[in-house]
């Protein structure tokens, strides 16, 4: 089963890529900018433009052919108001504009209102990450001090304007992504929910074959929707990480032989000391102190890169040997790789270029 739920996390990731799921429309601006994590992927799906500039978080895919620029990310860094800049003179420079907006770019891009500093920004930025708070949130207060965010710098197009996003955050909130640089005419290319409907189309290829009887996938609601051998998670996963790890759990309790619980979303973990690993790596691990019977699980993100741990994925094998004190001593310092690594198997992969918040997937051995 190990090897059936990483091929239907690769498998997603692959479908999902950015460049494949952008479309733009025939009337959008041909002056094109694109910010986040995605930038370059949804570049590459932009088929006529006349100007165009690209800026990547530090460590990101890029692109050769138009001017492409590095921010930071997670935090700010000189590199992100050296961008915020460049993005500004961009947009002062051209009447209309198409903007492809990824998660990723609060930190990528910035410039403080008149007022404030950049090591004003920095700390207030820094502060707010590593404080567990919803994404929401967090936007709220970065917005206060922004001269790009909360929609101020699709204030600045003179012409038309037109954005285009690949959402990292809660369904319908697009104004949230990157901190909403952009807020009037705006269009979903995809978000968490094509992830996990993607992972479950996937599904009855992988587990059952060709000629598989699966079904294809859907929704209704309420908590969970079961259709043969696969079972959609309706609700975004948006609470604190020991909650999202006990409502997977009974949800786990619950499958059947060979049946397999699709998930995502993006649990808030408040960072406390030095150690490594990421949302899904402390999710894995709590998810592990539950103490499941024979179900195999993946905690994967979608970008490839899962916090400061350096891997992709977290993998847990049924009835791995829990080890409680162990586990809690390292969760305390944030050291949740160690857990994964004790327990399980990591994935690593390069950077995917896709940033759709998280994958879950549970299967009953």
């Amino acid at each position: 089963m190990a090897a059936a739920l990483q091929d239907i996390y690769l498998q997603t990731l692959e479908r999902c890529r950015p460049e494949k799921l952008v479309h733009v429309p025939d009337d959008a601006p041909r002056d094109v900018v694109a910010i986040g994590k995605c930038a370059a992927a949804l570049f590459r799906g932009v088929r006529d433009y006349r100007d165009a500039l690209v800026i990547v978080p530090e460590g990101y895919p890029r692109v050769d052919d138009v001017e492409c620029i590095d921010g930071g990310h997670p935090d700010l860094t000189p590199a992100s108001f050296a961008a915020g800049k460049r993005l500004l003179e961009f947009v002062e420079q051209h009447d209309d504009i198409l903007f492809l907006i990824s998660g990723g770019g609060s930190a990528c891009v910035e410039w403080p209102l008149p007022g404030y500093t950049q090591d004003q920004l920095t700390k207030i930025n820094h502060d707010l990450v590593a404080s567990g708070r919803p994404i929401g949130e967090i936007n709220a207060e970065r917005r206060k001090y922004s001269a790009i965010k909360g929609g101020r710098l699709g204030a600045r197009v003179r012409g038309r304007c037109m954005a285009l996003i690949y959402s990292d955050v809660s369904t319908g909130r697009l104004a949230d992504v990157a901190s909403g640089p952009v807020t009037r005419n705006m269009q979903l290319i995809a978000d968490n929910h094509t992830l996990v409907k993607t992972a479950a189309s996937v599904i009855p290829s992988v587990v059952e074959g060709p000629g598989g009887t699966g079904g294809a996938p859907h929704t209704h609601t309420g908590p969970s929707t079961t259709l043969g051998m696969t079972t959609v998670w309706d609700e975004q996963i948006e609470c604190d990480v020991q909650t999202a790890a006990e409502q997977l759990a009974k949800a786990a309790r619950n499958l059947k032989k060979g049946e397999v619980l699709v998930a995502g979303g993006e649990p808030t973990v408040e960072h406390k000391g030095d150690g490594k690993g990421g949302r899904c790596c402390e999710l894995a691990a709590r998810f592990a102190l539950q103490e499941i019977n024979d179900v195999e699980a993946l905690f994967g993100s979608s970008d490839g890169v899962d916090g400061n741990s350096g891997i992709a994925a977290a993998l847990l094998p049924p009835n791995p040997p829990v080890d409680r004190h162990k586990i809690e001593s390292e969760l305390r310092n944030a050291n949740s790789l160690a857990v994964v690594e004790m327990l399980g198997r990591a994935i690593m992969i390069p950077p995917t270029g896709n940033n759709l918040r998280d994958l879950v997937l549970l299967a009953r051995a």
